[in-house]
């Protein structure tokens, strides 16, 4: 049975990578808690660390330098695996959480970057280095880690804060390498080592630039429109009317505007513990000749460690009927998240229906 076994498995070892892929995704999913904590900081630092210790090992012995004990041969075998294991971990972290930290767009761009490096790697064109596509993964998950790291550290976010992440990755990268320098070539560290973390880099950088990549650590981890608010005791009294057949919907989607009405945007918003930076609540509304124009930008000024999210809100009584739609971003300009409405006159000859509330 076992021979079996054995014989199933070596037919279908192309397999394997993917296998050990989709698992660490499965396995990390199941376990994902806050971003910022401890034992899941420290199972990433792990990770990385082991991820490291593999891509060096197989390029030693590709070399001829035989580092691996004879106690280990087996297990080394499974070595492809194991690294796509730790990968696909790390690679689920890092996914979730920047889909968590930013618009739809900006997290499918970001997702559309990782889909066609992890494609590249499973159908790579043989005259490709696995080195050269393994490590580019490698110094994703690096510089990704000590984006977030060091944003959890400062206890804010902003362009000092990311030139600082990319260089403390930058520093890690070098020592990585120059223990590498005495049993590799130059050339090949240069071509399989090097390229591919700055080529990555870049990228993230441009990413970060155009203000594609969300502002991880921070997240909405609600937004809502309502017509009323009040604080009642240590939560918020949201006041709206309600749908019964939109079980869903929480807040309104379509503002039926009645004179004298305030529209409400609610938000709870997550950043971790001593987290304290200024955001700023904008909206928009979509004027038909020249298409979404800014009316506001509140400033707020968000603290951190709440596990619900840091509550506010901010209130408009100045509005006209059509799209709107109100986003919360960070100074320099990257939207941590977005709520879309719509306003309409209310026809007056009938009567308001009662308000519905909410507990937040």
């Amino acid at each position: 049975m076992l021979k079996t076994l054995r014989e199933k498995l070596h037919k279908h070892r192309k397999w394997e990578p993917l296998v050990f892929f989709t698992a660490g995704f499965t396995f990390d999913a199941l376990l994902l808690h806050r971003i910022d904590d401890p034992l899941m900081l420290t199972h990433q630092a792990i990770y990385l660390s082991l991820a490291a210790l593999i891509i060096a090992w197989d390029l030693f012995g590709e070399e001829g330098h035989d580092v691996v004990p004879s106690w280990l041969q087996k297990i080394w075998n499974y070595r492809e695996g194991a690294l796509h294991f730790i990968l696909g971990t790390l690679l689920n972290v890092y996914t979730i959480f920047y889909f968590k930290s930013g618009s739809l767009m900006s997290s499918i761009l970001f997702l559309a970057l990782l889909a066609l490096l992890l494609f590249l790697n499973e159908a790579r064109p043989p005259r490709i280095s696995k080195h050269l596509l393994r490590n580019a993964l490698f110094g994703l998950c690096l510089i990704s880690y000590m984006n977030i790291l060091v944003s959890i550290a400062v206890g804010s976010v902003g362009p000092w804060v990311f030139l600082l992440a990319i260089g403390v990755a930058f520093g890690l990268h070098a020592c990585f390498v120059s223990l590498l320098r005495s049993r590799l070539p130059g050339p090949r560290i240069l071509r399989e080592i090097k390229a591919p973390f700055y080529a990555t880099a870049l990228v993230y950088v441009l990413l970060y630039a155009f203000k594609v990549l969300p502002p991880v650590p921070v997240s909405v981890k609600y937004m809502g429109i309502y017509r009323s608010i009040e604080r009642d005791g240590t939560e918020y009294r949201l006041g709206y009317y309600g749908s019964s057949w939109k079980f869903w919907q929480n807040g309104e989607d379509i503002f039926v505007a009645r004179p004298g009405d305030k529209i409400v945007c609610f938000a709870q918003i997550f950043s971790p513990t001593r987290f304290k930076d200024q955001l700023f609540v904008r909206w928009q509304h979509q004027d038909p000749k020249h298409g979404w124009q800014s009316w506001d930008a509140i400033p707020i000024e968000v603290s951190g460690g709440r596990e619900e999210g840091y509550r506010g809100y901010t209130v408009k009584t100045n509005y006209q009927p059509g799209s709107w739609r109100v986003s919360i971003e960070t100074g320099d300009g990257r939207e941590v998240g977005r709520v879309g409405f719509q306003v309409v006159a209310a026809d007056t000859s009938t009567a308001a229906p009662s308000l519905e509330y909410e507990r937040r």
